[in-house]
């Protein structure tokens, strides 16, 4: 009797590996993809002395898909699209889809500091920036010079 050394861990990466290449090779692969895995469009944050501004990539979308909203310190941005069933229909098929557009909602912790009154949003060229203005009391204040008595 021979001995066969058995690996575990190499049957589950092989089989993983085995899966992702048929996988990719089905035609209707970045569609399923999308429903299954939580995408979420690439977003810059950052801060100026006086706002802090988050910027989403938004490509193949318009202003009106986007829905925003505010409560408790929590930012949220969101896009349901409807299902379109005329697509569905056509008699091609794609050899290779690459590209599409997806639901998501994305959540943003908003620091106590922001002044949520005067929070405005502008979409332009596949771009949603949130402009989040900074407080009064939240911003830098110049150095006060004390006298010494």
């Amino acid at each position: 009797m021979n001995l066969v050394k058995f690996s575990p861990y190499r049957t589950v990466n092989q089989n993983l590996a085995d899966q992702v290449l048929n996988n990719f090779l089905r035609n209707d692969y970045h569609e399923d993809y999308l429903k299954h895995h939580a995408l979420r469009p690439a977003t810059n944050i950052f801060e100026t002395d006086n706002e802090f501004k988050v910027e989403i990539l938004l490509p193949g979308y318009k202003k009106e898909d986007v829905q925003m909203a505010y409560h408790e310190n929590v930012l949220t941005v969101k896009v349901e699209l409807p299902e379109n069933k005329e697509e569905k229909k056509q008699e091609y098929r794609y050899e290779r889809r690459e590209f599409s557009v997806y639901n998501f909602e994305r959540k943003f912790r908003i620091p106590k500091t922001v002044d949520s009154d005067n929070i405005s949003a502008s979409f332009e060229n596949g771009v949603l920036v949130i402009e989040l203005p900074k407080k009064a009391e939240a911003l830098p204040k110049p150095p006060v010079e004390i006298k010494i008595n």
